[in-house]
């Protein structure tokens, strides 16, 4: 592909925001995102908003239904209101976070339980309220990266946290697995004894009768 206003350049990447193909001297990195010189003009011109009296807003805000937001938060795992923002990346990890949670409480032991149950509600809580304040960003034409950045900044900072969590998914694991183990066990030796018993009846051999007279 060639660049859309250098035709002899080979293009480097597109454009985010129109799509078109543009060379790496076009090209420019605003937080992330690479935008055409052309676009770049556009966003730093403020357009006037017909519904409220031609008041200056940023442009390229989108709508986002709060009720949506707030039923997405409220009634579907954590990690949905992000994906219905468009946020992929923040959704996933959210969604991992909130089942892992509820992982480790079903399958862990007091005060692990505890702990985590207390932790849940302040995960949701942290997730809905951060979600409004990313839609308010958004709306007012705000860039927001769909990054976690922070979370792997944070557990990089704070290697210790990282190893208390990897410590705590691989201790949960090997709970499940032996209480696996345990259940088979519980159900799998009363079935041996009872086929065990049942072989060696049918296989054993009638006594021979009395002696005929």
């Amino acid at each position: 592909m060639q660049c859309r206003t250098h035709p002899t350049v080979a293009a480097f990447n597109t454009c985010n925001q129109c799509g078109d193909w543009i060379c790496e001297s076009c090209m420019v990195d605003i937080q992330g995102r690479q935008l055409c010189r052309g676009c770049l003009g556009k966003l730093a011109m403020p357009v006037a908003d017909p519904s409220h009296s031609g008041t200056p807003v940023a442009p390229g805000g989108r709508k986002i239904s709060k009720g949506l937001l707030l039923f997405f938060s409220l009634f579907l795992p954590t990690g949905v209101n992000y994906l219905y923002m468009g946020l992929i990346k923040r959704g996933l990890a959210a969604l991992i976070g909130f089942f892992l949670i509820i992982y480790i409480i079903g399958v862990s032991r007091m005060p692990l339980t505890l702990l985590f149950g207390l932790a849940l509600p302040i995960y949701v809580l942290t997730c809905i309220f951060d979600g409004f304040s990313i839609r308010r960003r958004i709306v007012a034409g705000e860039y927001v990266a769909d990054n976690i950045d922070e979370v792997v900044n944070f557990l990089r900072r704070n290697k210790y946290v990282t190893w208390i969590i990897i410590a705590i998914i691989g201790l949960s694991m090997v709970g499940t697995v032996v209480g696996i183990f345990i259940g088979l066990i519980r159900w799998l030796m009363p079935a041996l004894i009872i086929v065990a018993g049942l072989y060696l009846l049918l296989r054993r051999k009638n006594p021979p009768g009395p002696p005929r007279e």
